[in-house]
């Protein structure tokens, strides 16, 4: 009988004995927002999701998956309808109770896979309230900078910068790949608008060196930042079979992380 997987299958006596061989909690994180028109609500939510299980499905002695997180801190998209957003204290702290609780229940590993780029600070935090407030560790990674680079400059026809974003090359491909009933490629378009700058820009192969987020309708008229019509499903199959075999090897490198004493170095403290 194959070993169970996804935490919410499991029974309470099963989870306190599979504590016991130390997995690592692998927990995807989303959100619901426009992805242009020819991509579903759901995307990021899926993409994480469709990620993290395939790679815990092969190694379930190893890791375990929680239930994804949906909703998350998207304000800036509520101009596109469809997007359900969270005030980012309430979400920092919803995930950040989640990891707590794991670490309750004895888990000391816990890793955050992103599908969501505005949930890259707030899940930081997160992951450093985790760490900080409890016996364990926890890791954030967003999938997309598990694709290797060689990979994305062999593969990649759209610009750059812009050309991978939102709804873009690289997200319409993975998407064609897992879940083609939901794209709608006669409905894709190139929408690459925001204003050209040196320190500011979008893309997923490499940010910006400024951080900066304005209302997402102010440089997209579709919901969409790159060139979907780029994107193709032997691409997404090749993105994503190289992110499952680099979240493995995360997974593994994670799980044998030694979790060193502290030491306090005020003097008179034990």
């Amino acid at each position: 009988m194959p070993l169970k997987y996804r935490y919410e299958e499991f029974t309470w006596p099963e989870i306190r004995d599979a504590v016991a061989r130390q997995p690592v909690a692998v927990i995807p994180v989303g959100t619901i927002e426009q992805h242009g028109p020819h991509l579903p609500l759901i995307t990021d939510v899926l993409t994480a999701t469709e990620m993290a299980r395939r790679a815990v499905e092969r190694i379930p002695d190893e890791a375990i998956l929680l239930p994804s997180v949906f909703y998350a801190f998207n304000e800036h998209h509520l101009d596109f309808p469809g997007t359900i957003a969270i005030d980012g204290t309430t979400f920092t702290n919803y995930v950040t109770d989640i990891g707590r609780s794991l670490a309750h229940h004895g888990f000391r590993k816990i890793l955050l896979v992103n599908g969501h780029g505005s949930n890259v600070p707030f899940l930081d935090v997160a992951a450093r309230n985790i760490t900080n407030r409890t016996d364990s560790i926890c890791a954030m990674v967003p999938w997309w900078n598990l694709v290797p680079k060689t990979l994305l400059k062999d593969l990649r026809e759209s610009d750059f910068p812009g050309g991978m974003a939102h709804g873009c090359e690289l997200e319409t491909s993975v998407l064609l790949y897992l879940r083609p009933d939901l794209v709608q490629m006669d409905k894709a378009a190139q929408d690459i608008n925001f204003q050209k700058s040196e320190f500011i820009y979008w893309d997923l192969e490499a940010g910006s060196p400024v951080f900066f987020q304005e209302w997402f309708s102010r440089y997209s008229k579709t919901g969409t930042v790159g060139d979907p019509t780029k994107a193709t499903t032997e691409k997404g199959r090749r993105f994503v079979e190289a992110v499952l075999e680099r979240m493995i090897a995360l997974i593994r490198d994670f799980r044998a992380r030694e979790i060193r004493p502290r030491v306090d170095h005020h003097r008179g403290r034990p």
